[in-house]
């Protein structure tokens, strides 16, 4: 399935306010919503009643070449538990986990998220992964706009959560500026400025939640912070041979062909010219803003996604919602780059 969102056999697990995401799947709501419980109801991620059920230290099963397969993984300290929830109609086993693993039902999740900043709109929800991973964003209402009379050029920025049932992520998310014009995402560390939460799902996570969701309240600090570094970078003029000396910097040519190494630079290179000279960068083109938008937006929607592979879908899917590491540190590196622009 596209964007690997999934599905409780009725409707696919995804809602977003007002408009369709670019995948094109689940439900589009017109009405503000700033209550969790009703966020989670038209993403069809309430009531899951995410829960645990014992399994034996070591399942086993012959293979058709009559050796042994170990289900249960190795790095599992016994005895363990299969995390089980209700989607939908159905029972669904998301995941195998330690002795030590506590549950965050999606209710907590999304609760937390709005004791964060309550009262703000609710933007988009969804699971992927088969369930595995569920996360909702919120509207923050910290905007700013670079050039008001002239590039109107408009940052929005999102709370984020994110959660997995199978143990492969704790409770994580953080504040996301979003650039409107083509919905590129630009979350970048801003010094000591704090920009993430991420807590395990151990025995203690409910009080970390807690003493986190007083820790939060300086994500009006990191805006601070982000805004500054956009309006300099809009007033450093770039010109187009700075831009694509930049690109070789990051990207050098191949001294050999090696598997079409050539080629793919050379795909590469035309993906980084589009986003620099298309419309969405029209009005801050030839600017360093420029410079780190172009980058960053043609390594979040130009990456290279088998149709087919499920894993590269959800690699596209976690760029797009800051989500995805490796996409992260490139946004990094973007902005180190185009800070090299900046004269004193």
């Amino acid at each position: 399935m596209p964007a690997a969102i999934a599905s409780n056999g009725s409707i696919d697990l995804f809602a977003s306010h007002r408009e369709p995401a670019w995948h094109g799947l689940g439900q589009v709501f017109q009405q503000e919503v700033t209550d969790y419980s009703q966020m989670l109801s038209l993403a069809g991620l309430s009531g899951w009643n995410v829960r645990e059920t014992p399994v034996a230290p070591l399942t086993v099963t012959p293979t058709a070449e009559g050796d042994v397969e170990t289900i249960l993984p190795a790095r599992f300290v016994v005895p363990a538990k299969a995390i089980v929830a209700t989607i939908g109609k159905e029972d669904v086993v998301l995941g195998v986990t330690g002795e030590r693993y506590a549950i965050i039902q999606n209710e907590e999740a999304f609760s937390f998220l709005q004791s964060l900043h309550d009262g703000a709109r609710w933007e988009t929800a969804g699971a992927i992964k088969g369930g595995r991973l569920v996360f909702g964003s919120m509207a923050f209402d910290r905007d700013f706009v670079l050039d008001p009379n002239g590039a109107a050029d408009k940052v929005e920025s999102y709370l984020l959560v994110y959660t997995s049932h199978d143990g492969s992520t704790g409770v994580a998310g953080g504040i996301t500026p979003t650039r409107v014009v083509c919905q590129n995402t630009l979350n970048v560390a801003m010094g000591n400025v704090k920009q993430t939460f991420k807590m395990r799902h151990t025995q203690n996570v409910k009080d970390r939640m807690e003493a986190e969701a007083a820790l939060w309240r300086q994500a009006n600090t990191y805006m601070d912070a982000f805004q500054t570094e956009a309006q300099t970078l809009f007033a450093q003029s770039v010109t187009d041979k700075e831009f694509f000396g930049i690109v070789e910097q990051m990207f050098p040519k191949p001294e050999t062909d090696v598997k079409g190494s050539v080629k793919k630079w050379e795909t590469r290179q035309e993906t980084f010219s589009q986003a620099w000279k298309g419309a969405p960068n029209a009005g801050i083109k030839n600017t360093a803003w420029g410079v780190f938008n172009a980058l960053t937006e043609a390594n979040q929607w130009g990456r290279n996604v088998r149709k087919n592979s499920a894993n590269g879908q959800e690699n596209f899917f976690a760029a797009g919602a800051g989500f995805d590491i490796p996409t992260n540190q490139f946004r990094a590196k973007a902005l180190d780059a185009a800070k090299t622009l900046v004269t004193a």
